[in-house]
C-alpha cells in the first residue's frame, strides 16, 4: 500500500485537470514498461491517486488510486530513458536510491505486481530464421549459426548480402531508432527524396512559441534567445525544431 503525497504537492489547476482525466478510468495498460524508471512509476501513481480523489474525501491508500494496472513489456529490451540504468524497475535499489523517496516508492509499487502472464507465441515476426534466433536468444542459447546470420546483416561486412533499398519491400519499410538525432536526419533526407520523386512542393512552417496559449512577451522572447545561445549541443538536440518542413503525403519518423 502506497499513500500518495498530500494534495498540496500540485496546484489547484493541475489537480482539477488530473481529476477530469482520471475520474472515470478503471484500467491502465502501460506498454514498454521496461523504459519506465522507479521514480517515474512513483510519480505516475501519485498523480493518478490525486486524479481519483473526490471532493471531501481522503486520498486512496492504494497505489494508482486503486485502479487496475497492467504492465506490458519485454525486459530484455530498452532500459529507462534519461536516467541511470539502476532506475530500471527490476534493478535492486542502490544506496543512493535509498535516499530518494520516489525511487524507493517506485520499487515498492513494482513489487506489488504479483501476477505474471508470459506470452510464448510470437505474432509480429514471421521470418522463420529470425524467429529461430529470437527463440534461442530468449533462453540464452544463441548458436554459431545465429552469429553468422547476424554478421551478414552488418553493412560493413565484406560478406554482407547487398540489398537494394529502393525496391520493395525495403523502400516502404518502417524504420525504428532510439536516437533523436537519427530521426531528424532521416526525416530531412526522406523529405527531399519524396519531394523529388513526387515533384511536390516542400513547405516550411516556422514555430511560434506560446505560454498557455498566449504569445511570448518581449522579455520572454529575450529569455528564450539567451537560453538557446547558452545551451550546449546535447540540450539543443532535445529542443523542438524552430522550422518544420513538410510535403504532401510524406512519411515521417516520430519519437
Amino acid at each position: 500500500m502506497i499513500s500518495p503525497r498530500k494534495d498540496h504537492s500540485v496546484s489547484a489547476e493541475s489537480k482539477a485537470k488530473l481529476q477530469v482525466l482520471w475520474r472515470h478510468i478503471q484500467y491502465l495498460v502501460i506498454d514498454e514498461v521496461s523504459m519506465i524508471s522507479k521514480a517515474f512509476l512513483a510519480r505516475l501513481s501519485r498523480n493518478i491517486s490525486i486524479g481519483k480523489m473526490a471532493e471531501g474525501e481522503l486520498p486512496s491508500c492504494h497505489s494508482f488510486g486503486g485502479i487496475s494496472v497492467i504492465l506490458c513489456s519485454d525486459f530484455f529490451q530498452f532500459l529507462p530513458v534519461t536516467c541511470a540504468p539502476s532506475e530500471a524497475l527490476y534493478f535492486p535499489t542502490t544506496t543512493v536510491q535509498c535516499n530518494r523517496e520516489d525511487s524507493q516508492t517506485g520499487c515498492t509499487i513494482f513489487e506489488e505486481f504479483t501476477t505474471v502472464v508470459t506470452l510464448k507465441e510470437q505474432m509480429q515476426v514471421t521470418d522463420p530464421i529470425w524467429q529461430d534466433f529470437l527463440q534461442h536468444l530468449w533462453v540464452g542459447q544463441v548458436q554459431e549459426k545465429h552469429i553468422t546470420m547476424l554478421c551478414t546483416l552488418v553493412l560493413t561486412n565484406q560478406n554482407y548480402v547487398e540489398t537494394d533499398f529502393c525496391l520493395q519491400p525495403w523502400n516502404n519499410a518502417s524504420l525504428i531508432t532510439p536516437r533523436h538525432g537519427v530521426r531528424r536526419i532521416w526525416n530531412d533526407t526522406a523529405l527531399h527524396k519524396h519531394a523529388k520523386e513526387m515533384q511536390s512542393m516542400v513547405f516550411e512552417c516556422q514555430a511560434k512559441d506560446t505560454i498557455k496559449g498566449q504569445p511570448l512577451t518581449l522579455a520572454e522572447h529575450y529569455a528564450t534567445l539567451i537560453r538557446h545561445q547558452g545551451a550546449d549541443a546535447k540540450q539543443r538536440k532535445q529542443d523542438l525544431p524552430d522550422t518544420v518542413r513538410v510535403a504532401f503525403e510524406m512519411k515521417v519518423m516520430v519519437t
